[in-house]
C-alpha cells in the first residue's frame, strides 16, 4: 500500500506536533491531517502496538486474552487502514468537529510529550482513536470487544453502549470521556437481545 512509511523510523522522539490538530475545525481537514501523519508510520509500529498490547494480558486467562487480542488488532490494524483509505463527501467534510476536540489534542500532546521511547506509539494510539471518534462517531473500541464479567461493546437500535463506559470516565488515559457510547443500561447486561428488543418494542409503541 503506498501510504505506508517503508524507509524505518526512530524508535524513540515524537513525529509531529499535536498543536497542527488543535487548528482544526472540520471532519475534512482532520481527516487529511490524519492520513498525513500516518504516513510517518510502518506495519512494524502495528505489530509493536500489538505486541505490547499482548504483553499486558500475559496475566488473565488465554481465552480471554485471545479474545482481546482479536479486537485489539480490529482496533489498531484496522483502525488504521480505514483511516487511511478512507474518503469523505462533501457535507460530511465539512462538518464541524465538536468542543471535546480542543480537550482531546491536548490529551494526545501531553501523551506524545513524554520523553520516552513510547511517544511515538502513543500518538499513533490518538491517531486511530480520533479517526474513530471524531469521523466515523464510533466507539474507540470496536463493537464486540469484550470486558470482564463476560460483557462487550454493542451496537443496539442505533446507539452504541459499553459496560465500562461510566466506571472508566475518569481515567485520564482512557478515551472514555470523548467516546459516543454511552454507559449500558441494566437491561442490556441482564436480558437477552430477543428479550430486549421486546421491551423496546413496547417503549416505542407506548410513547407513539
Amino acid at each position: 500500500m503506498g501510504f505506508w512509511n517503508r524507509e524505518g523510523t526512530s524508535p524513540s522522539g515524537t513525529l509531529f506536533s499535536w498543536d497542527e490538530f488543535a487548528r482544526v475545525s472540520r471532519k475534512g481537514a482532520l481527516l487529511a491531517l490524519l492520513k498525513e501523519k500516518g504516513q510517518l508510520y510502518s506495519p512494524e509500529d502495528l505489530e509493536l502496538m500489538l505486541n505490547r498490547y499482548a504483553k499486558k494480558q500475559e496475566n488473565i486467562p488465554k481465552e480471554y486474552g485471545d479474545s482481546l487480542m482479536q479486537y485489539a488488532r480490529i482496533q489498531i490494524v484496522d483502525g488504521y487502514l480505514r483511516m487511511m483509505t478512507d474518503e469523505l463527501t462533501p457535507i460530511h467534510a465539512a462538518v464541524q468537529l465538536p468542543s471535546s476536540w480542543q480537550a482531546f489534542t491536548a490529551d494526545a500532546r501531553r501523551a506524545a510529550s513524554k520523553g520516552t521511547p513510547g511517544d511515538r506509539l502513543r500518538s499513533l494510539k490518538y491517531l486511530i482513536a480520533a479517526y474513530s471518534v471524531y469521523i466515523k462517531d464510533e466507539p474507540v473500541h470496536p463493537v464486540g470487544m469484550p470486558f470482564p464479567g463476560g460483557f462487550s461493546v454493542e451496537q443496539y437500535d442505533g446507539e452504541y453502549y459499553c459496560p465500562v463506559r461510566a466506571v472508566w470516565n475518569d481515567i485520564d488515559d482512557a478515551f472514555c470521556k470523548y467516546c459516543p457510547a454511552i454507559q449500558s443500561r441494566e437491561r442490556d447486561l441482564l436480558l437477552s437481545k430477543a428479550e430486549r428488543d421486546i421491551v423496546t418494542k413496547k417503549e416505542k409503541l407506548n410513547n407513539y
